[in-house]
């Protein structure tokens, strides 16, 4: 008989062989399962683990650290990396959101300043940088989101407000 496999016999049941049944690794309990059903495996570490690398992961992108770094240090794929800072802003109340907010529109305004001088001056990769520095505050502050229509919008409200409502002087 196999380390791997352990018998349970059938007291009282003399015509009944004993069955072999796979050994339960060292942290299950026996009586935690019937005979029969295969242990499952202890998530909750597996889960606490990750949550705490995913966490790691976001605490290194706010201190400054670029996502191909962190997937290297955490031995994962950069998109990993992405994906899991993205469900972390994402359970981020509000307010916490608004204050990390400010500190990207603050680095990267930070970034822009100098660039703006480098592409002012005719360099082509600063003028590179700071349409994506550009970009990047635009998807921050949420402009990429504006409804097509808007600014007719306001000015026929406008319109309303300064003529009257029905848009005669």
């Amino acid at each position: 008989m196999s380390a791997a496999y352990s018998t349970i016999p059938h007291p009282g049941v003399a015509a009944l062989p004993a069955i072999q049944v796979p050994a339960l690794p060292p942290d299950v309990s026996p009586e935690e399962y019937a005979l029969g059903d295969a242990p499952r495996p202890r998530r909750r570490a597996k889960r606490l683990d990750r949550l705490t690398r995913r966490a790691e992961a976001f605490m290194l992108h706010r201190a400054g650290v670029d996502m191909p770094t962190i997937a290297q240090r955490m031995d994962v794929h950069p998109k990993t990396v992405q994906r899991w800072i993205r469900e972390e802003v994402q359970r981020i109340p509000e307010e916490a959101a608004e204050a990390i907010r400010a500190i990207e529109l603050a680095r990267l305004d930070a970034i822009l300043v100098p660039q703006m001088r480098l592409a002012l001056a005719g360099d082509g990769y600063a003028v590179d940088r700071v349409l994506k520095i550009m970009e990047r505050r635009a998807r921050y502050l949420g402009l990429d989101d504006a409804k097509p229509g808007g600014f007719e919008q306001v000015g026929s409200l406008l319109d309303r407000l300064v003529f009257g409502l029905d848009g005669q002087p």
